[in-house]
């Protein structure tokens, strides 16, 4: 039993979850997280001081410097456009069967590679066992 790790992109999280129902996987937590990896995690700067709601899009977003504020992100000067900071992604958490991980492994590289930095990263840990609550089933019958 293995637990799986994915950190991807916040819009590749519908159809990572498609293609996952396609090849059987529904024992899947979503969670809203923010974090930055080798590259500093680079986000454009008008994101920079706005709050990132936990259940998607922005609120209170306001410009930093003293240009004025639009509605097209298109009009920040293109040196204010990347600064380094975290960014908002997804970790998707999957306890699955010894035989199922390459397959999982195989389709979210598949659905998330975009060949740019930031594609995310995938980590897979031992699993001691899980039980289920409902009824004490433990080891792999409490994962169907």
């Amino acid at each position: 039993m293995k637990k799986i790790i994915a950190i991807i992109r916040n819009e590749k999280v519908e159809e990572t979850k498609s293609n996952l129902e396609k090849i059987g996987v529904t024992g899947v937590t979503y969670l809203y997280v923010t974090g930055k990896g080798l590259r500093d995690g680079m986000v454009p700067s008008r994101f920079l001081g706005s709050e990132y709601h936990p259940y998607g899009g922005r609120h209170q977003l306001r410009q930093l410097d003293d240009a004025p504020v639009s509605a097209d992100p298109v009009c920040l000067p293109a040196e204010k456009e990347r600064e380094p900071g975290f960014r908002p992604q997804r970790m998707l958490v999957i306890v699955a069967n010894d035989s199922d991980v390459r397959p999982i492994i195989a389709t979210l590289i598949a659905t998330n590679y975009t060949g740019h930095h930031g594609d995310g990263a995938i980590f897979v840990c031992p699993m001691i066992s899980a039980i289920r609550v409902r009824n004490g089933e433990q080891g792999d019958s409490a994962l169907v």
